[in-house]
């Protein structure tokens, strides 16, 4: 696949976040063949673009500066077929000068993405290279910082073959008369500054990193080109020694063999886009790139066919057929849950069917509450990138009704995607019925991972007051189908994080004469009052509320941002005719939002995605309408349902579609069809595990077994049936000779049944060497003869030139002969039987290793649940024993113990062994230490194979 002109893969975003370009990614992904992958990097309008284009022959792609800034900073990328080898592609990256205002964490975090992707590094500066020229690359030390893992024999397993190209070349590379090659200059110069080893110098870095080092040097294009562009000059003009200096590169660079990870495996095109993917990911949330996740990461392999059986296809992965991520950019909301004049909640399913429904992606879902007329949508189209987006009013009515939503490519997680939802004012004097405004702040809660809640002035009583809706959210929300006497203690499990946002705030940060924080002043504003009287605990309750329902609770304030006239237009107005601090302000949040606002999970740490979110919506919403409280319990059995539906018929179908694309019927024998069986049952049992939870008794798991038997069971049907037909055919054939003869009468003569037999001889001769015939083979050739038993006795017996006792011998003979085929029948039958128990056994481990896999995921869930609200609850114990509440703390003690317990409980080693039972299954030979899990694969296998 080539792209004509370059494509941006990524970009630096105004707020220092690495941002991926989907479009890239489906470009990339669509390229099958191996890829030879470059990078190109180095200081500004140094000339990185025109070479790249010169090495593929080219005038234009990508972009040239000219010395001129273009906006933002951005790598990009090109992918053309190899010039050289017609089975290969070639992907190109080009990468903005890394100089100016990019910090260096950003600048080594980019040349650690170049360095894992390509198996070619080009470094191009112009002039020469000295200490100076070295300097500029000192970010590169930091490497091990953003890499980690592996065989990294100091990363020399995983750094490309390094380049430096030096254009303008004022290399002094004349000793006297004799003259240096450019790679002896490069490698002396690294020798003589290696400096001190204490992982600060680049030439140590160099020398130790990268296996290979090569140095080329350029003299300039065109010294005549005076004003013109470079790309506006023909390739006759370039200068002839910069086009001998280009045909060197190129040779060199086209020689090198396709990207290649840990033993050996050669990455395409879709395997480059996971690895992206997954290290921009990783750079994004600020961990390092660890090699043994993208050795471990799906790719091609070759599938295990028995008995030298030659095949040039390549085995299927579960990252072939992963649900299409749809990357949703909305340039305006949709209003996602209606409010009628009538005070009636209802849900757009438009929204729903159309919008949430085809994102498969995990969703990062913020919601904005609020009083009216506060600037809560204004702060969403912050989050969204888009300055028109969420409609800001300029008048003191509501302007936002019901619940809008807005879905973004996630600006820091590139595989997820952000949804905002602007919830209507609270608190609108037009309302006639408030208790909406108490089921949108509910619905706010229930379906977001971080509420934002909105005011305006200071957090004082009356603010407190406004928010009397988070001291109703216990007669609002149902945890448990059941109930209970006191479900809030639970809440902190499934709530969001609690950002409070303060508008126009006109007070200093101070307390007691010090200054303090957002978060000291947000934590002051909570203190309790001590005390019993109606009053008191009035004042104490939302507090208490606040400390006790959020997981996390995080403040900010701003200033007011323009004066009333300006603030009129603010989707028109630009930051720079804004105040200065309200945009610092405003670039704070929505950079603390993009960092720390977590993935929606349900209840037991499962990620939600947009399709998911869509039916907690309707569940919901319809909940409230009947009468009924929302309930999270209830909402998770509906959405597993759902869910683990749509697995079983995901994985069923990637188990129909990978065995119709890798088998061949007939099959020559029992085990060739086994085989890729039990290649890609394990492939399409982890589809369904990945996507699947709350398999309450592995009941969707069961359902999927019984379908991926019934499919195996109707393959191999098909493959017996179709090599019967087959082989009938091929018999048939190659015996009509034989039957013309019989009809004539042709071997009813003395002599006669000696030719008949020296023709079946022949006929079993060649029917034997014919391929393709598949299972039954045998069978077919069995029946065949059987059949033709009673035709060669009569032959026989009509043969006057045989005597009595050749007659005898010969039907004693052909005896052994169809006896001798039915002990390979029989054989055929056994090899078969042996191969079901061995696809037993195998289905038995498959089941048992993704169980306790799924196991562990769902303890390392618990456990992270427990730890989150044991810390919540630890420190609110700490700050009621700071504030004097001791009988308070006292009271929560209890909880943190019981907390401490449960943890405990989950964090033991038994816990899993609890999940799947460790029972010893009484079977024999292989199966003689299996647990339950593995009783069930085989209860299951032998229930439905």
């Amino acid at each position: 696949m080539e792209t004509g002109d370059a494509i941006y893969l990524l970009e630096l975003t105004p707020l220092g976040s690495l941002n991926l370009n989907l479009k890239a990614i489906q470009v990339l992904s669509a390229i099958t063949q191996p890829v030879l992958v470059v990078a190109i990097s180095g200081p500004p309008n140094t000339g990185k673009s025109y070479l790249m284009n010169r090495l593929v022959n080219r005038t234009k792609g990508f972009p040239l500066r000219s010395g001129k800034t273009l906006p933002g900073w951005r790598t990009w990328m090109r992918c053309l077929p190899h010039p050289e080898r017609a089975n290969e592609s070639l992907v190109i990256l080009d990468i903005d000068g890394l100089e100016g205002e990019i910090n260096e964490n950003t600048k080594t975090e980019i040349f650690a993405l170049a360095l894992v992707l390509s198996n070619i590094f080009i470094y191009n500066s112009k002039g020469t290279v000295d200490q100076e020229a070295l300097d500029k690359l000192s970010y590169i030390t930091k490497l091990p910082r953003y890499v980690q893992g592996g065989a990294v024999d100091s990363h020399r397993e995983i750094c490309p073959e390094f380049l430096w190209c030096v254009r303008d070349s004022e290399l002094e590379l004349w000793m006297g008369d004799f003259r240096l090659v450019a790679d002896d200059y490069f490698n002396a110069i690294l020798h003589t500054g290696q400096g001190p080893d204490d992982g600060s110098s680049v030439s140590r870095f160099l020398m130790e990193r990268f296996g290979h080092r090569t140095c080329f040097e350029f003299s300039h294009p065109c010294p005549e080109a005076g004003d013109r562009r470079l790309d506006q000059v023909l390739g006759g003009e370039l200068a002839h020694d910069f086009q001998l200096q280009m045909e060197r590169l190129r040779g060199h660079v086209l020689g090198v063999r396709p990207k290649r990870l840990q033993g050996d495996s050669v990455v395409n095109g879709q395997a480059l886009a996971r690895m992206v993917e997954h290290c921009v990911s990783r750079l994004c949330q600020g961990r390092p790139i660890v090699l043994e996740d993208l050795y471990d990461a799906p790719r091609p392999s070759v599938p295990t066919v028995p008995r030298g059986a030659v095949t040039d296809k390549t085995m299927p992965q579960s990252a072939k057929v992963a649900r299409i991520v749809v990357p949703c950019n909305m340039e305006r909301p949709v209003c996602l849950i209606e409010n009628s004049e009538a005070g009636e909640l209802s849900v757009n399913r438009e929204a729903v069917d159309q919008i949430l429904s085809v994102i498969s992606q995990p969703v990062v879902v913020v919601a904005i509450a609020g009083l009216y007329r506060t600037g809560k949508s204004y702060l969403m189209n912050k989050l969204s990138g888009k300055q028109k987006g969420f409609s800001l009013g300029s008048t003191i009515q509501s302007h936002t009704k019901g619940i809008w939503m807005m879905c973004v490519p996630h600006p820091v997680q590139p595989d997820h995607c952000l949804i905002l939802l602007d919830t209507e004012g609270l608190g609108d004097v037009e309302k006639g019925n408030t208790n909406n405004d108490s089921w949108i702040f509910a619905l706010a809660v229930l379906l977001s991972s971080m509420l934002v809640y909105n005011s305006m002035g200071t957090i004082d009583q009356y603010a407190m007051d406004k928010l009397h809706y988070v001291t109703e959210l216990t007669e609002l929300i149902k945890v448990k189908t059941m109930g209970g006497e006191d479900e809030s203690t639970e809440f902190a499990r499934f709530f969001p994080a609690f950002v409070w946002a303060i508008r126009d705030f006109t007070l200093d940060l101070m307390l007691e004469g010090k200054k303090v924080t957002e978060d000291g002043y947000l934590e002051n504003a909570l203190k309790l009052k001590h005390g019993s009287s109606p009053n008191i605990q009035k004042y104490n309750l939302p507090r208490e509320c606040i400390r006790n329902y959020f997981p996390t609770r995080k403040c900010f304030v701003f200033d007011r941002p323009a004066d009333k006239d300006t603030m009129r237009n603010m989707e028109e107005v630009p930051d720079s005719c804004l105040d200065a601090a309200f945009v610092n302000q405003s670039q704070r949040f929505v950079q603390y939002v993009y960092r720390t606002a977590q993935t929606k999970t349900l209840k037991g740490g499962h990620p939600v995605t947009g399709k998911m979110l869509g039916a907690l919506v309707v569940t919901y919403v319809d909940s409230i309408r009947s009468g009924q409280l929302p309930c999270l319990e209830s909402a998770v059995h509906t959405l597993a349902d759902i869910e683990n539906t749509a697995a079983i018929q995901e994985a069923v179908q990637a188990y129909e579609k990978w065995m119709g694309e890798w088998v061949t019927l007939p099959t020559e024998t029992v085990v060739e069809l086994s085989e890729i069986h039990n290649q890609v049952y394990p492939e399409a049992l982890q589809l369904f595990m990945k996507r699947c939870f709350r398999d309450e008794g592995q009941r969707y798991q069961e359902e999927f077994t019984k379908n991926v038997a019934g499919m195996y069971a109707g393959i191999a049907e098909k493959n017996r049936q179709l090599s019967t037909d087959i082989s009938s055919s091929i018999i048939l054939d190659q015996g009509a000779g034989i039957q013309d003869k019989v009809r004539n009468g042709h071997y009813m003569k003395p002599g006669g049944y000696s030719e008949y037999e020296k023709d079946m001889a022949e006929l079993v001769r060649k029917f034997r060497a014919t391929r393709g015939k598949g299972v039954q083979a045998q069978q077919v050739l069995q029946d065949f003869l059987a059949k033709k038993q009673q035709l060669s006795d009569s032959i026989r017996q009509a043969d006057q030139s045989m005597t009595n006792l050749q007659k005898e011998t010969e039907a004693a003979r052909e005896r052994a002969e169809v006896a001798e085929q039915q002990r390979k029948v029989k054989e055929e039958e056994r090899r078969a039987a042996e191969q079901r128990l061995l696809d037993e056994k195998r289905a038995a481990e498959v089941n048992l290793a993704q169980l306790e896999k799924k196991a562990k995921q769902e303890q390392a869930q618990l456990i992270q649940e427990h730890e989150k609200v044991l810390m919540q609850r630890q420190e609110e114990h700490n700050k009621l024993m700071i504030e004097g509440f001791k009988d308070r703390a006292k009271g929560l003690e209890e909880e943190i113990n019981c907390l401490k317990a449960k943890k405990k409980e989950a964090e033991s080693p038994s816990w899993v062994d609890m999940v799947i039972d460790t029972s010893i299954l009484a079977a024999p030979g292989y199966f003689k230490a299996i647990p339950i899990a593995a009783k069930l694969g085989k209860f299951l296998w032998k229930k439905f194979f």
